[in-house]
């Protein structure tokens, strides 16, 4: 079952479909001047060809109304050997349907997946593909909350690839933070889901930290309702007695916000939140309740990786 990370990227470029072109000149996979419409194609590969098979994302890009280049999007969270047969197939069957010069764009959170993609894949003698791959080193660092919040789906990405950094990983998170929480409430819960359970645990905890004190020029209402969820959080440790006592504040806080945003809590999620003695879960949780429709999408467990 695909993860939550790989449906919130795939989504990426299926809300934002010249997002794929930006990045490719970014990569400098394609050279040509930018198109000027994008259309987003039945990723479905023809019948005829393999009727079970579908790709993550299929754009066509045209510039003064014909099409320039078709661009087959595959999202890779780990290390599949069955793709170096499959993306041949989708790459010539979309290929001779759309009748246009093809890119398999290959987006890679995680730098091993990355470097597993980029090997050729032989086709027979003289004869190879090589895929266009996004790992995290080519996506832009977007740290500027006005750039955000011009292109959130951008932002959602570099926060994914870059959020663990040491360097410049927080300003990325805050960026993303800043233009999903101007996104409609379903999108805004599919990517910070996704983006919150990408981060290393190391990381979730200095955000909650950051959250207390971060002051951005310009904050979103999402983001405001982040940074007084952990302030709260500051608070409950600043009187706490020992971990019993901040995690019994935490899992009240957790009550509340759900049942502030008007969820019903029922007896069995109140005994899985009582019984939850991690922090970090119980920051996810927090994390998710600032957007998610049911406390049972709250307390959704992280997904298996695909």
């Amino acid at each position: 079952m695909p993860s939550s990370l790989h449906e919130a990227l795939r989504d990426a470029f299926r809300d934002d479909p010249m997002l794929a072109a930006d990045l490719l000149q970014h990569m400098r996979c394609w050279s040509d001047a930018a198109p000027d419409e994008a259309t987003l194609i039945d990723p479905t590969v023809p019948q005829n060809v393999a009727p079970s098979l579908a790709v993550d994302a299929a754009v066509v890009f045209s510039r003064g109304g014909r099409a320039v280049m078709l661009t087959i999007i595959e999202v890779q969270i780990g290390v599949d050997q069955d793709k170096h047969w499959d993306w041949p197939l989708y790459a010539c069957a979309l290929r001779r349907e759309h009748r246009c010069p093809f890119v398999v764009l290959v987006v890679c959170p995680h730098a091993h997946v990355a470097r597993w993609a980029e090997q050729p894949i032989q086709l027979g003698p003289a004869n190879e593909l090589r895929v266009a791959v996004l790992g995290p080193e080519a996506v832009p660092c977007v740290r500027d909350p006005v750039e955000a919040r011009r292109r959130p789906t951008l932002a959602f990405l570099s926060a994914v690839a870059h959020g663990n950094a040491a360097d410049r990983g927080i300003d990325a998170v805050f960026a993303a933070m800043s233009a999903l929480g101007e996104l409609d409430e379903a999108r805004a819960q599919t990517y910070t889901a996704a983006l919150w359970d990408a981060l290393d645990a190391s990381v979730q905890r200095a955000l909650e930290e950051a959250m207390t004190t971060h002051n951005p020029a310009i904050e979103s209402n999402f983001e405001r309702r982040m940074r007084e969820i952990f302030e709260a959080r500051g608070e409950a440790r600043g009187e706490a007695r020992g971990e019993a006592k901040v995690l019994t504040d935490f899992r009240d806080a957790l009550v509340q916000m759900l049942r502030g945003r008007g969820l019903s809590v029922s007896d069995a999620h109140r005994a899985v939140i009582d019984r939850c003695s991690d922090s970090t879960v119980l920051a996810r949780w927090l994390f998710r309740a600032a957007t998610a429709d049911t406390v049972d999408a709250v307390l959704a467990p992280p997904t298996d990786e695909r």
